[in-house]
């Protein structure tokens, strides 16, 4: 009850920070107007208007595809459809939840619920999230090196955003690559972090912590004996993760080109569009609202002449669109599960 309602909670702080942020995007750039968005809308290609939503749902099955790849090299099967629930599960609960702390959880109850053993779960989401964060990381390096300029030529709550988040996806990396190769001084640097948080009074229960940390560690620590004698692999898992994160960044892309945007200028759609992503790491806000948007209209109103239009509309599709069809999924799975459970009772008694 105490998580449902925590959920309940996240999900009115996300919805309020949606509303709050189109209202300040709409009556803040003088030259929108409701008229001028639904030209924009008319105006993109269907083709492309549907390519775009295409690479919306591609973000949810690509996830989805990685956790199946690595969860069959660790011997558990399942089909691609438990693959696309697990991932639109998780999906969802990193919505609704600051830096999207809530969706490996969520994903991880479902996937021992369908027989999964818990730590291939576990070994698979966070093997999964190592992979996530490189594939950002060799994205955004890309766009650097495409349009440096671009970042050069952002305002500076832009450019500190895009530098938070990727000191955080770098700090990630060094942090697995040092469960990997340095377990023992991370585990012994990490409990004294404990010690001195429960002597301050800041966490309780020592040993229960410690525990806790074991298993992380651990999990890390299967993750390396993969990373070190799997190449092959690991490359199939991280291209899977360019492949998610592409999807995502492809929806700005496709509402750019149906809207008129030029070719020449693709490669600046992306940056600003990578910048974006890379800067939604900066705050631990449910979806990144806010901050996404903002970095998103500084890249393209240099590139578009509505770059209003484009935000709403790319960003309606590949996040709450995404969020909605997410949302869908687990709440169906959460009925049939009921169904299913009440079936077998009565099955049961009989």
């Amino acid at each position: 009850m105490k998580k449902r309602s925590k959920a309940v909670f996240w999900l009115i702080v996300l919805l309020a920070l949606s509303a709050l942020t189109i209202y300040i995007i709409v009556s803040s750039n003088d030259g929108f107007s409701l008229d001028k968005f639904l030209d924009c809308l008319e105006t993109i290609s269907p083709v492309w208007f549907v390519l775009a939503a295409a690479c919306a749902f591609g973000f949810i099955y690509f996830e989805g595809a990685a956790l199946r790849c690595i969860c069959h090299r660790l011997g558990c099967d399942f089909k691609r459809s438990r693959a696309t629930v697990y991932a639109a599960t998780d999906i969802y609960f990193s919505d609704i939840t600051p830096s999207a702390a809530g969706g490996q959880p969520a994903a991880m109850v479902l996937m021992m619920k369908d027989g999964i053993p818990g730590a291939v779960a576990a070994i698979a989401l966070v093997l999964n999230l190592a992979m996530y964060t490189l594939a950002i990381l060799v994205l955004s390096l890309i766009a650097f090196l495409l349009n440096f300029d671009m970042f050069l030529g952002f305002d500076f709550p832009a450019q500190l955003f895009i530098g938070i988040g990727g000191v955080v996806q770098v700090a990630f990396i060094v942090l697995f690559a040092m469960c990997i190769f340095k377990k023992p001084l991370v585990h012994s640097l990490a409990a004294f972090i404990l010690r001195l948080l429960c002597k301050l009074r800041i966490l309780k229960d020592y040993e229960a912590h410690l525990v806790k940390l074991d298993a992380s560690v651990e999990q890390y620590n299967k993750c390396g004996e993969l990373i070190r004698h799997e190449y092959g692999f690991m490359l199939k898992v991280f291209l899977l993760n360019v492949a998610q994160r592409m999807s995502v960044i492809s929806v700005a892309l496709c509402i750019f080109l149906g809207s008129g945007g030029s070719l020449e200028m693709l490669d600046a759609a992306f940056s600003a569009q990578t910048f974006a992503v890379l800067g939604s790491n900066a705050v631990p806000l449910p979806g990144a609202v806010g901050v996404v948007d903002y970095i998103f209209l500084t890249g393209f109103e240099t590139i578009v002449s509505d770059p209003v239009s484009v935000e709403l509309i790319s960003r309606g599709l590949s996040f709450y669109a995404s969020f909605i069809f997410c949302g869908i999924v687990f709440l169906v799975e959460i009925a049939v599960r009921k169904i299913r459970t009440g079936k077998d009772a009565g099955e049961s008694q009989d």
